[in-house]
């Protein structure tokens, strides 16, 4: 004999105050869609990669976020805006990602948990050509990858 097996329902309501997996529980689909909403992205200025207190802000939040889902795994997605050359925004990219991954392991995320990838330019969120669809593409987005 022993203890009945635990059944979780696909469409259950998530309790309050919940934000991510409990220790030791299995990763669910909607408990990875609760942590990845409640991710911000990280937003830089032009030509830059450090952390602006903004920016470290919302790494901090998201550090808070991954430390009460410890088996949740996220990529940091780095892009630009469209000025610059295709080689060039990879590059910005990248170390755009790197710098909120170096962030979230100084906040105490482990760095298995972490990974980088660029776009450059290529997956805007805001096409339009102006200042402020520039700024909402310099970013570095955290998407949930388990």
């Amino acid at each position: 004999s022993g203890c009945a097996r635990k059944i979780v329902k696909p469409n259950a309501v998530p309790q309050p105050g919940f934000v991510g997996p409990q220790v030791g529980g299995p990763v669910v689909e909607h408990e990875l869609q609760v942590v990845q909403t409640s991710l911000q992205p990280i937003y830089f200025d032009y030509d830059r990669y450090t952390l602006s207190p903004e920016a470290q802000a919302a790494l901090q939040h998201n550090a808070e976020i991954l430390r009460r889902a410890p088996q949740v795994a996220v990529v940091a997605e780095g892009h630009c805006d469209e000025r610059g050359t295709a080689e060039y925004n990879l590059a910005l990219g990248d170390r755009r990602a790197r710098s909120a991954v170096e962030y979230l392991a100084t906040a105490g995320i482990v760095p298995n948990r972490l990974s980088t990838v660029s776009y450059g330019s290529e997956l805007p969120v805001d096409p339009a050509h102006n200042e402020g669809a520039w700024a909402k593409n310099r970013r570095v987005y955290l998407r949930v990858s388990r």
